[in-house]
């Protein structure tokens, strides 16, 4: 008997709350009741907590390119690849990544370049080094004269403890120039292998710079690219 009255009272329980419906409304739908209980949460528990992070702007901001640099330094100025990448930080051109970190060392082109504007004229330079770089196909190579140093392009044969001369004079004669010396055209002798050329004077080397490239100086007809 008094089991019996035990598992009655066992079955009528229910393990489900019950629900309180008000009187004249029926369930409301599935897509309400997750609404209302959104809305009953707490607001710190919707937002996650936050921390700061830096952005491309705020990168950009605090990095000098080289190609904005304005003064001379003989010292590698350091280089960030793009990887293919636009300034949003999306692929524009496929198949560029990696490779080895490189520095761009700034090259002076104008190689007639006094370091005494009110004493002009020639004056001879000392290579220091003669190294590999990145940045083009030709050896650089570091001279000093006077107070100061400067990378220019080397030439084939040319090796530290050179001496090489910067002139702007144009004689009555031709002058013999030495391997890496900078003279006019109207200088040199016809037949002379000449590289880095000038299209204006004061300008800087724009032409034949390269390596393996080279030109024969001639004034009767066109030149002979060689």
């Amino acid at each position: 008997m008094a089991l019996r009255v035990l598992t009655r009272a066992l079955g009528s329980l229910s393990l489900t709350p019950r629900i309180a419906v008000t009187p004249g409304l029926g369930l409301l739908p599935a897509v309400q009741v997750m609404n209302s209980v959104f809305l009953t949460l707490p607001s710190g528990s919707m937002s996650p907590p936050c921390r700061p992070i830096l952005t491309s702007v705020a990168l950009s901001a605090k990095f000098v390119s080289w190609k904005s640099r304005t003064k001379y330094t003989v010292m590698p100025v350091k280089m960030r690849k793009s990887g293919g990448r636009n300034h949003t930080g999306r692929i524009q051109v496929h198949g560029i990544g990696g490779g080895h970190k490189q520095r761009y060392r700034m090259i002076d082109f104008l190689r007639f370049r006094p370091e005494h504007e009110s004493k002009p004229g020639p004056f001879e330079e000392k290579v220091i080094a003669v190294r590999y770089d990145p940045c083009r196909s030709a050896d650089i190579a570091l001279v000093a004269g006077g107070n100061r140093k400067r990378w220019i392009i080397a030439t084939e044969n040319m090796k530290a403890g050179d001496t090489i001369l910067n002139s702007d004079h144009i004689g009555r004669m031709a002058v013999g120039a030495r391997e890496g010396d900078a003279h006019p055209l109207g200088a040199l002798p016809v037949g002379t292998l000449i590289n880095n050329v000038e299209s204006e004077p004061g300008r800087g080397a724009q032409y034949i710079r390269a390596a393996g490239a080279g030109n024969v100086h001639s004034n009767r007809g066109p030149s002979i690219q060689c």
